[in-house]
């Protein structure tokens, strides 16, 4: 997430530090372009919308994003600790364009990034990765090679999966609309139709990717939100278009009920950018007219208003937002804050109560990821989630806690991809 001119020397001397994987493979990106690695950019192209009125899952357009060499795909994935991991091919990827259905329940064209291996032999299982909060619209994986998010792809595709990326809504090419932060449905929504999308693609002349109808869902942050939303919607409703053989989200507010409730109950906010994004979103979801100027003290409510658009980034939001440790009651309008911590607010919580997506009882093999640390989402999200799926019959549910110290946030996000990449490998087939 933090954008780094390094070499790979440097790199390779400090890779063992405290930086997030995100910012390990946007250091390497420099390597990319300065040693060649970045094999093709092709124009190849197509169209697949059939003759009848559009329906969600339809695949507008493709085209080819670009492929990476397996040199510089060994270098991300030694970048990222997956040892005992190399990569099988050459790795090509393509931004899909697709219709879902936006909060409005309009049908829009949404995008994603889909990643294969170069070498096609026999059936391969398809990762659905879900991304974690981004600010900027060149963060969405459709973004390849320059977003952090498409080379997580490339990696996993390196590794052998076929990877499929939604950019959500809101991003990539529906960049028009604001993004529904933690938004159930549309994250479950836009998801799945990407997946149909990519059902279609695979079998365009010329790419004829083979699947082998193993399906496994992974994501951190607002990516674990958004991996058990669909896990959630695919299992209930969709079961049999979308067989699930494994489950790992992570460090998402499953609980976003007792999530908002804890960060207004904060003396301080270690990561405002976060509290401001889910104000903001649920703001222009829910309320005919913004509430904004009343969530938020005078100085930071237009602020708030103004940069989540896509154009600001984390750290120019956080010190806009009064910097990291600001005080809540500065942040936040103290008005508001005893309200919803009292008994007031009954229709944004209504609304917040609706998203909560942890109180069922998922019936495959579903591995909680967390840090006992989490400075951005409660760690009783995952305690809390596992609790009420047991109760409600399920004995698929692990927990995993991050070995990151301090078990962070971001700290934790590299240990995630290690642990997804070492758990799947174990029930995955034809990689």
């Amino acid at each position: 997430m933090i954008l780094g001119d390094d070499t790979m020397n440097d790199l390779m001397q400090h890779h063992e530090n405290k930086l997030t994987m995100r910012t390990l493979f946007l250091r390497l990106l420099a390597l990319l372009f300065a040693t060649g690695l970045l094999l093709s950019c092709g124009n190849n192209s197509g169209s697949s919308m059939p003759a009848r009125a559009p329906v969600a899952g339809d695949l507008v357009s493709w085209s080819q994003a670009g492929t990476l060499n397996t040199a510089y795909l060994n270098d991300l994935i030694l970048a990222a600790g997956m040892l005992g991991f190399t990569a099988l091919s050459d790795v090509s990827c393509y931004k899909l364009t697709y219709k879902t259905p936006d909060a409005s329940a309009a049908l829009i064209n949404a995008s994603g990034l889909v990643c294969l291996p170069a070498t096609r032999r026999g059936g391969r299982p398809v990762l659905s990765y879900q991304h974690g909060t981004i600010f900027q619209d060149s963060e969405a994986p459709s973004s390849f090679p320059t977003s952090a998010e498409s080379l997580v792809g490339a990696v996993f595709a390196a590794i052998g999966y076929i990877v499929v990326l939604p950019d959500y809504i809101g991003y990539g090419d529906s960049t028009a609309l604001m993004h529904p932060y933690v938004h159930a449905a549309t994250l479950a929504s836009a998801t799945v139709d990407m997946n149909r999308a990519a059902r279609v693609f695979f079998k365009e002349p010329g790419i004829n990717a083979v699947t082998n109808g193993q399906l496994f869902l992974a994501g951190y942050s607002e990516g674990g939100y958004a991996t058990l939303a669909t896990q959630r919607l695919m299992e209930q409703s969709l079961s049999a278009e979308f067989p699930i053989i494994a489950s790992e989200p992570g460090a998402g507010p499953y609980d976003l009920s007792s999530t908002t409730k804890t960060i207004l109950g904060l003396t301080n906010q270690p990561q405002p950018a976060f509290a401001g994004f889910f104000f903001k979103a649920y703001d222009s979801l829910y309320n005919p007219s913004s509430q904004l100027a009343y969530y938020f003290s005078s100085t930071y409510a237009p602020v708030v208003a103004d940069h989540f658009g896509g154009s600001y980034s984390r750290s120019q939001i956080t010190a806009d937002l009064g910097g990291s440790g600001v005080a809540t009651s500065i942040l936040f309008n103290p008005t508001f804050i005893a309200s919803y911590l009292g008994t007031g607010e009954t229709a944004l919580k209504a609304h917040i109560a609706e998203n909560d997506i942890y109180n069922w009882a998922p019936a495959v093999p579903t591995r909680l990821f967390q840090g006992v640390d989490d400075d951005v989402v409660p760690y009783a999200n995952t305690t809390t989630a596992q609790a009420a799926m047991v109760s409600n019959g399920s004995t698929m549910v692990t927990v995993v806690n991050c070995n990151a110290v301090p078990a962070t946030h971001d700290n934790c996000i590299k240990p995630f991809a290690i642990d997804v990449v070492t758990y799947f490998s174990t029930l995955a087939t034809g990689i």
